[in-house]
């Protein structure tokens, strides 16, 4: 039987570069071959125990984070990043340090270990946020090795009690938190497809617009909000561009996912290039209830908000499409693909959620 030591690096924390929503929930299956504790952190990374695998596969667990790579570089493509250690904060202080595309394996030895933290910037210590580490700063505290050699008294006066027994007890190499299996989010996908090759800019626009009002409704129906946002676009050729990004906080509200995908869009540069459809995912879902909300004074943004419960009961009620915003009335040309149904060619649209069209 293998045993390994509290100390021994057989945790490893896998970056994904540029994987989708959809390819990252599907990539679990292949993590799963090596080891059944497996943690999700969407939305492009997991945290693996190689505990038993290393005695299951006898091998290490740099080989048997090789073997991963090889694996995910042939199915889907991509390119992995990581670092093994023996606690979830070693772990992922290996992985970013790593050079993209390898493995950063922290050694058994306990000394090397607490050299390798005590010399990373002190932000990178999980707990200390930007107000913090600019208070550390203030007392000359820049690395995690200087805040490990102050008294407790000391830590704790600056950052309180509490936080600062939890940040010593990290600073000298302890980190309690261990990978608890689960796997990965929920997601919510619509996708327009265009009948024809489109150029016109306006009119990927406005399929930006209807996938942002069909993530938002379902989104509410489900009681549901998302932290992340992914736009895929499909070309003549059937090849894609992706752009994601995490959302400020989680949202089901329609106008906050059509700025995300109008920003992801743009990110992506295009100039003539051939769209044969975009595709929309909302990932990271919580409970709507649980959301926190961010309250602004502009008045538009609150009618919407305010709107949304009506508009999404008329269309449960009438049809999918029977109200929705005035710029998709003449949006005629685009097939709505998935659970969001099809738009309604005689529903009536109101301009930004608010006046009739």
């Amino acid at each position: 039987m293998t045993t390994t030591s509290r100390t021994a690096a057989t945790i490893l924390h896998l970056r994904f570069h540029r994987a989708s929503f959809e390819t990252y929930r599907s990539l679990f299956a292949v993590l799963g071959d090596i080891t059944p504790v497996v943690q999700a952190l969407p939305p492009d990374r997991a945290l693996l125990q190689l505990a038993g695998a290393v005695g299951y596969f006898g091998q290490d667990p740099a080989d048997l984070a090789d073997l991963l790579q090889t694996r995910l570089a042939a199915r889907y493509g991509l390119v992995t990043t990581g670092g093994i250690g023996p606690n979830r904060m070693l772990a992922t202080l290996a992985a970013d340090t790593a050079t993209p595309g390898t493995i950063h394996v922290l050694p058994d030895d306990p000394a090397r270990q607490l050299a390798f933290l005590h010399h990373q910037d002190v932000r990178h210590l999980p707990g200390i946020g930007p107000a913090l580490e600019k208070k550390l700063h203030r007392y000359g505290i820049a690395t995690v090795g200087e805040l490990a050699d102050l008294p407790p008294t000391t830590v704790q006066r600056i950052a309180g009690a509490a936080t600062g027994r939890l940040l010593l007890e990290r600073a000298h190499g302890t980190d309690q938190r261990t990978v608890t299996p689960s796997g990965p989010p929920a997601t919510i996908t619509t996708t327009t497809r265009f009948d024809h090759d489109v150029l016109d800019p306006d009119e990927v626009r406005r399929a930006l617009l209807h996938l942002a009002t069909d993530l938002g409704a379902r989104l509410r129906t489900a009681g549901q909000a998302a932290r992340a946002v992914e736009l895929q676009v499909t070309f003549a050729d059937r090849s894609y561009a992706t752009r994601s990004r995490i959302l400020p906080e989680a949202t089901g509200h329609s106008p906050a996912l059509r700025d995300a995908l109008y920003g992801l869009h743009a990110r992506l540069g295009l100039q003539r290039a051939r769209v044969r459809a975009v595709t929309a995912r909302a990932g990271d879902l919580r409970e709507q209830k649980s959301a926190a909300v961010q309250l602004t004074f502009d008045r538009p943004s609150e009618n919407a908000r305010t709107l949304e419960p009506v508009i999404d009961r008329a269309n449960a009620r009438f049809g999918t499409g029977a109200l929705g915003p005035a710029a998709l009335a003449s949006a005629t040309r685009a097939r709505i693909i998935g659970a969001g149904g099809r738009s309604n060619s005689h529903g009536k649209f109101v301009d930004h959620y608010g006046r009739r069209a």
